[in-house]
């Protein structure tokens, strides 16, 4: 009787050990979601990310990519991000800033002195201390990539001054620091969600926007839009970010997996040189593209901006950042 017993107790064990390990076994899977065109840094780092994670993990955790218009505008794409129905999102950081207003510091216009500068800042204490802003908006900071410096185009004049600005009607991210900046410049501020954009400067309710060269010329803005000045009033970063629910049920090893395939995809957008081909692929689609402009007057424009942008991030933060080497 205590062997038949025993016998039953091993077979329940082994049964339950079995499942255990098929379980622990199966791949769990991964949803990643941008919103871009592609050979846009977005579908890069995001492409970069998946291959990394396979790398890392196996078949263990999947990484179900999905970009374009998938789930809407970004803002909709990091608001799934927030609930859950989307586990990892690779958003603008203008759209990121505002939920974490935060990382708004880098929407300051005309901030970094060139890329080296934006790429010491996103990889320093001032990244970090402001990721960890995120947990209280229901989602981790992955990594800190490079969408790029944002540019203006019209189709009504080139743009060689701040001058030339002045009332034209442009489209800017719904975030609170890219609208204050262009009505110091004097346009006329239209916040929008980007996949509404090219109509509207199709048929004239818009003027103008603002973007990174590899946006401007992934979306064929050449086609409604005359001149691209390269004024690089922004700098645009790139948000890797995770549902923080679902970061947090990860074992340790997954989740320092997921985090590395985050650093090692943003260091993909760091060192993606789009601009120049793009450049030439907008000349060659009719546009006219002036490098050279005042950006005295601009800067000026914007000075102005100072004391409220000392007020949200703190005069400290921004000499930190100033001082960055």
């Amino acid at each position: 009787m205590r062997r038949h017993v025993w016998e039953f107790c091993l077979a329940v064990f082994v049964a339950a050990l079995a499942g255990s390990l098929q379980a622990a076994a199966s791949p769990r899977m991964v949803s990643l979601v941008f919103n871009s065109q592609t050979q846009n840094p977005q579908q890069i780092g995001a492409d970069e990310f998946r291959q990394k994670l396979l790398a890392l993990t196996g078949k263990r955790l999947i990484v179900d990519e999905r970009g374009g218009n998938a789930f809407g505008s970004e803002a909709a794409v990091l608001a799934a991000a927030r609930t859950g129905a989307v586990d990892v999102a690779v958003v603008s950081g203008g759209i990121a800033s505002a939920v974490v207003p935060e990382l708004g510091v880098f929407d300051i216009p005309f901030l970094f002195r060139d890329t080296a500068h934006a790429k010491a800042v996103a990889q320093g204490p001032v990244a970090a201390a402001i990721g960890a802003k995120f947990a209280d908006k229901g989602l981790v900071l992955l990594a800190l990539g490079k969408q790029g410096f944002r540019n203006l185009t019209n189709s009504k004049r080139p743009v060689r001054t701040v001058d030339d600005v002045k009332g034209l009607k442009i489209r800017v991210i719904p975030n609170p620091v890219y609208q204050m900046t262009f009505k110091a410049l004097g346009a006329d501020v239209m916040p929008m969600d980007f996949p509404l954009v090219y109509a509207a400067l199709k048929d004239g309710r818009l003027d103008g926007q603002e973007n990174p060269v590899a946006t401007i010329a992934a979306n064929r803005f050449e086609e409604v839009q005359k001149y691209l000045t390269l004024t690089g009033h922004f700098f645009a970063p790139i948000a890797f970010v995770a549902n923080r629910e679902v970061f947090e049920h990860l074992d340790a090893s997954d989740r320092e997996a997921l985090v590395a395939a985050a650093k090692a995809a943003a260091e993909v957008t760091w060192q993606a040189q789009l601009d120049s081909q793009k450049l030439d692929d907008l000349r060659k689609g009719g546009m006219e593209v002036i490098e050279s402009f005042d950006r005295k007057t601009f800067v000026d424009a914007v000075k102005p901006l100072d004391p409220e942008f000392e007020k949200r991030f703190g005069k400290e933060l921004l000499a930190a950042i100033r001082s960055t080497p």
